[in-house]
């Protein structure tokens, strides 16, 4: 008798070379490829849907999503540059910022 995990590991192995088998022979014949075709079709049309759904629930609660934390990003990074590009100006007029300036927050 076998094992409980050695049995587990047979019928793994056993099941994973039928699914290849079958994957192959559904790969080689039209049918097959039109079948896989849809079906990853499907599944990336539920994907999208998904997405969509979770985007309007975490909409409705309030909860920022991915596309305004890359928004987020985007502005942050403009923001860097800008200051980048004022500290090189200011660098090369030879001015420093004032203490005035600094707790201005300028």
């Amino acid at each position: 008798m076998f094992s409980r995990g050695k049995l587990s590991e047979v019928l793994l192995e056993r099941g994973a070379r039928v699914v290849s088998r079958v994957a192959r022979a559904a790969a080689r014949d039209p049918r097959g490829q039109e079948a896989l075709a849809l079906a990853v079709g499907l599944a990336q049309r539920s994907r999208k849907r998904l997405e969509a759904l979770q985007q309007r629930v975490m909409a409705a609660a309030g909860i920022p999503g991915r596309s305004d934390y890359d928004d987020l990003l985007r502005q942050l990074a403009r923001i860097k540059r800008k200051a980048r590009e004022l500290s090189v100006r200011l660098d090369a007029s030879g001015r420093s910022p004032s203490p005035r300036d600094d707790r201005q927050g300028r």
